[in-house]
């Protein structure tokens, strides 16, 4: 049974999955419908959303969004918010579990007690945590490719591909230093506070950023500027997003391992 921690992690992960999968699924298959509707309404809403206050506009529609075509729909309704949402507390909660949750229920040291090495634990509850993240998003691309067709909306699947494809590996990222937060204190709770923390104060420094001219040059240091902010249907997977978020993974990796051999587990 404790001979692959893999297939054995994405195992207890399954149920969990399965209502992931179709919670995101569901709202997709709820909310783009809406969008001939919105079209056709599409004068109004523009003088409705010119007369909100900026920070609302900047936040959930970017810097000229346009609410009323297709890509500016979806990434108002869903990507703005939603998508890195999801990611996040999925990756959040799941990275959090993976070595701690064992940890806390006291089975951490079962597993440490077979021939077993710590670096090959690490590695596999790392994959494990990837993987169930790439099932979250093929569930919210395929659900976004039907309901889009099913619309007629004019928004290509490479298109949503890169934008769900961005929202995965923000997730990785922050799910990342929730794996490595709990593993180093051996609490869940840790892992989520902090990388919950790190996700919000993230946001929060792009849209200020957006907002302010002396707060601009530090958006670099926020994830949420490489996931595209408001419009990362637009703005598509980047060299730099790939090489941040998939080098905060590494890093987040190569500390995990570092730190796990050097706590003393009691077994």
């Amino acid at each position: 049974m404790l001979r692959d921690v893999f297939f054995k992690s994405l195992r207890d992960q399954r149920r969990s999955l399965v209502w992931w999968s179709l919670g995101v699924a569901a709202y997709v298959a709820f909310l783009v419908p809406f969008y001939p509707t919105i079209k056709k309404s599409a004068v109004d809403l523009g003088t409705y959303l010119e007369n909100l206050p900026e920070v609302l506009r900047t936040a959930f529609m970017g810097s000229g969004g346009d609410y009323a075509s297709p890509l500016g729909y979806l990434n108002t309704e869903l990507f703005s918010w939603l998508v890195p949402l999801v990611f996040i507390v999925f990756g959040v909660g799941a990275g959090a579990r993976a070595l701690a949750g064992d940890e806390e229920t006291g089975t951490l040291s079962l597993l440490l007690s077979y021939p077993l090495s710590r670096r090959r634990l690490v590695l596999q509850k790392s994959a494990a945590l990837a993987v169930a993240l790439l099932v979250v998003a093929t569930a919210f691309y395929v659900s976004l490719l039907i309901a889009v067709s099913a619309v007629g909306m004019e928004v290509s699947a490479g298109t949503l591909l890169e934008g769900v494809a961005l929202g995965g590996l923000l997730g990785l990222a922050v799910g990342s230093i929730s794996l490595t937060v709990a593993t180093a204190t051996g609490r869940r709770a840790m892992g989520i506070a902090v990388a919950a923390a790190v996700g919000v104060a993230s946001y929060l420094l792009n849209t200020i950023a957006l907002l302010s001219d002396e707060v601009r040059p530090f958006r670099v240091l926020s994830f949420f500027h490489y996931y595209g902010g408001a419009t990362p249907l637009s703005s598509g997977v980047t060299w730099s997003a790939a090489v941040v978020f998939l080098g905060t993974m590494a890093v987040m990796l190569a500390a995990t391992l570092v730190l796990f051999e050097r706590r003393g587990v009691t077994v």
